[in-house]
């Protein structure tokens, strides 16, 4: 699951699109109540620029496919049609094209969804280095929500453009979400938090919130609706509502993520901490009430860094409320 350039705050958002690959596409946003406005390098410039390439949390994409969703608004299936809709009136903002099952624009199909992802970044040299995991639910289970914590680490001490994640999708790559923590120097060298999704060939994304190392977040993936061929979640981070934003899905997400990657050649770049434990997970299915529900996660390398511990991903144990995987960075 590469995620790179997105668009957003000024700090946040154009950092994994302006930082390592110095790709500043304008993108016009909305101030947030605690959410920094959406910077104006990114998606408004990006569209005039066709053939640009910009990193995001799901490797570099073109810039033209990547879309600020603002509060208020959100991803929908209208008519056949993915579009940004007014939340309240379903006013029509913008219009994506039909909708297609199973589009994966340049890039998904999960499983080997994010080993795709990485060969296309290595392709246009935007190479995110680090380990992922993901877990199959049980044949004919969809996601109801799925939550994960995880303490924000302490600042890297040279230039570096990283992110960690948990997320949800579907194993034919047509519904994608991340609540995704990054970090960017050159725009205030800071941890933000920032909500994103992908969907009939399109990237889309919240405003990004700053947090300080210490900080506890949860990133949570909650679905809110399914109606044959349409299923809606919400994407956010507990407690930050201001960047918590609703997308509709052709398919309904069956497959849950964590992943740490970091676009570096050294662990140098890397934080200074040993590790980061992502924990608490709670996955609940369709139909499962409020049981926690057990995850086995399968380990996948794409080019992890050799770190002094010599330990890249650890999966501490498996299960229910006690699922926990490590993440290494020294």
């Amino acid at each position: 699951m590469k995620h790179e350039n997105f668009t957003s705050t000024p700090s946040k958002i154009a950092f994994l699109l302006s930082a390592l690959f110095i790709v500043t596409v304008a993108i016009t946003g909305c101030k947030k109540q605690d959410a920094k406005p959406a910077s104006p390098t990114t998606a408004n410039t990006a569209a005039t620029n066709q053939s640009k390439m910009v990193a995001t949390p799901f490797g570099m994409v073109l810039a033209s496919k990547v879309h600020l969703i603002e509060q208020g608004t959100e991803v929908a299936q209208v008519d056949g049609h993915v579009k940004k809709i007014n939340s309240e009136t379903g006013a029509v903002i913008e219009d994506y094209g039909a909708v297609t099952a199973t589009s994966s624009g340049n890039e998904n199909t999960s499983g080997s969804h994010l080993s795709s992802m990485h060969a296309l970044a290595a392709q246009t040299g935007g190479v995110g280095n680090g380990y992922y995991v993901y877990g199959n639910l049980p044949s004919g289970k969809d996601i109801k929500s799925f939550s994960t914590s995880w303490v924000v680490p302490s600042a890297p001490s040279r230039d570096s453009t990283l992110f960690l994640w948990n997320g949800a999708d579907n194993v034919d790559g047509s519904s994608f979400m991340q609540p995704v923590l990054g970090w960017e120097d050159g725009q205030g060298a800071t941890w933000f938090i920032q909500n994103w999704g992908f969907a009939n060939g399109n990237y889309f994304h919240s405003n990004a919130i700053d947090v300080a190392s210490g900080t506890t977040v949860t990133g949570v993936i909650t679905q809110k609706s399914a109606t044959g061929g349409n299923y809606t979640y919400t994407i956010a981070f507990s407690g930050h509502s201001s960047i918590t934003y609703t997308q509709s899905f052709p398919e309904p997400a069956n497959q849950v993520i964590q992943c740490w990657e970091a676009y570096s050649n050294t662990y140098l770049a890397f934080p200074p901490d040993q590790k980061v434990a992502m924990k608490s997970m709670n996955l609940q299915y369709v139909g499962s009430g409020t049981t926690n529900q057990p995850i086995t996660w399968v380990q996948t390398s794409d080019g992890a860094i050799y770190t002094p511990s010599g330990n890249n991903t650890v999966f501490v144990n498996n299960g229910t409320t006690t699922s926990q995987v490590d993440f290494y960075f020294q």
